[in-house]
């Protein structure tokens, strides 16, 4: 008689005579099930196979709300989305109430949170507003043991592995991630995107937040796992090998590198009289208008620095910034002209809004000096509107990719949450745009140079970008 199907007999009747229950039992005979596949036959890396643990917290996740309740929210949703001010500016009506049509017929039965934003951030996405989305806040909240132990970069909807995290020695630096739980990198960049809200429905944005939050958005999509089967092929190798990650201990912390990277730095290379000033976000205001004095201190001391120590070239690195409090950019702005420069579009809105539609130039500019701003996919809102007005009036030189977002957006609000599932919702205001000439709205800020950044890049930890503007000759 076949030894597992022994083991499994014996575990099942040992599991009934201790009284444990049958959702426990059933998690058990799925893990011997999974010794009987395929993937049992590779080799596996994991913390403790064989320690298997009935887990509260991925027991409240698989909890699942009435189908009385998630029409509630379905319904609470359509309302709120009615208030965008161009509901159907990339999804005509039509197109919108058959969507919305099929997502409601998905509503069958009760449903996990997870199963319901499945269903409803497609059509929150649909309207191709950054500003507008909605939000499963749970992740936040939930230990980094239970995240997929994986750091990931995607290109041409291929998934790399930029860390080595799972416990495998072959699972190397550039590796090619080509399932996870079985399915594979191509549907989860499909499913992943289609929930993601981008200004025009931009893929460039997609990617772009994709590289930084793949971990929100797949736990969010898929929701959380006692274990990750993980399919992958080693960097510069067509050898298919799958591995396995148990949930069983704290996971390393492997997103702290990332995560305690500050939001404003200055980097000096004397010797090639370069500076580079890296800018995460532009979210200096939850606090009042002190964070905006900071923000404005430290660059005021920056520019401070790189005239004494007689910096040539200064580069703007503003990948991976999504945004933020325009205040913060039109003060860079003000730090890069020597003239009086076009900033919001004069128009009713901004006159009531008292927002200043010109830049003062500071006395003590920078414009003489060679100007760079890196740029990528997640670049959007309020950095994609400064990037517009620096483009429009050559301030400087774009290097990068293509923006995520345009030259208009719509700043968003707070809307209530989902009654019933706790999802968070926020809802685009009225447009806002720069003066420029009035570019296509489905296309971002075209950099004056285009830089590939390649998966060889992030494995030597080379930067394209800052070679070519080290190299560069001139100013």
């Amino acid at each position: 008689m076949d030894k597992i199907y022994i083991i499994r007999v014996t575990l099942f009747f040992f599991l009934l005579t201790t009284h444990i229950s049958y959702a426990w039992e059933a998690e058990c005979v799925k893990h011997l099930n999974f010794y009987k596949t395929p993937y049992f036959q590779k080799k596996i890396y994991d913390t403790n196979p064989y320690k298997l643990i009935k887990d509260s917290t991925l027991i409240k996740f698989r909890s699942k709300i009435e189908n009385k309740k998630l029409i509630q929210d379905f319904n609470q949703l359509l309302e709120t989305l009615k208030e965008h001010p161009s509901q159907f500016e990339f999804i005509d009506k039509l197109s919108f109430e058959n969507l919305i049509n099929t997502q409601r017929d998905k509503l069958k039965d009760s449903m996990t949170v997870t199963e319901f934003y499945r269903v409803v951030s497609p059509i929150v996405a649909s309207l191709g507003c950054l500003h507008t989305r909605i939000v499963d806040g749970r992740f936040f909240r939930t230990p980094p043991k239970y995240w997929l132990p994986l750091i990931v970069w995607f290109k041409d909807q291929k998934m790399y592995a930029i860390n080595n995290c799972v416990e495998s020695t072959e699972m190397n630096i550039g590796s090619e991630i080509l399932e996870i739980n079985g399915i594979s990198s191509r549907e989860i960049y499909k499913s992943l995107t289609s929930s993601i809200s981008a200004d025009a429905l931009n893929s460039k944005f997609y990617r772009g937040d994709l590289n930084v939050n793949f971990l929100y958005y797949y736990h969010s999509y898929y929701g959380f796992d006692s274990e990750y089967r993980i399919k992958f092929k080693p960097y510069n190798s067509e050898k298919k090998i799958t591995t396995t990650f148990f949930v069983n201990k704290p996971a390393p912390d492997y997103k702290v590198e990332i995560n305690n990277k500050p939001r404003l730095n200055l980097e000096v290379i004397k010797e090639k009289e370069i500076a580079v000033i890296r800018i995460k976000n532009f979210n200096y205001y939850p606090r009042g208008k002190q964070n905006i004095d900071f923000f404005k201190k430290k660059l005021d001391d920056y520019i401070l620095k790189m005239e004494q120590d007689s910096i040539k070239k200064i580069a703007f690195d503003l990948r991976g910034n999504r945004g933020g409090n325009p205040e913060c950019t039109q003060y860079i702005l003000s730090y890069i002209t020597s003239k009086k420069i076009n900033f919001y579009e004069n128009n009713e809105l901004n006159k009531r809004r008292n927002r200043p539609t010109v830049v003062e130039p500071k006395t003590n500019n920078i414009s003489k000096k060679k100007i760079y701003f890196m740029i990528d996919g997640r670049c959007a809102s309020a950095t994609t509107q400064m990037l517009a007005v620096v483009k429009h009036n050559k301030l400087a030189t774009l290097l990068g990719e293509e923006t995520g977002g345009t030259y208009s957006t719509h700043p968003g609000r707070r809307a209530p949450v989902l009654k019933n599932t706790g999802l968070g919702l926020q809802i685009g205001t009225k447009r806002e745009s720069v003066s420029v000439p009035r570019l296509p709205l489905n296309l971002g800020i075209v950099p004056n140079r285009p830089i590939e950044l390649k998966v060889e890049h992030l494995m030597k930890q080379n930067d394209p970008i800052l070679e070519y503007i080290i190299n560069e000759r001139g100013k």
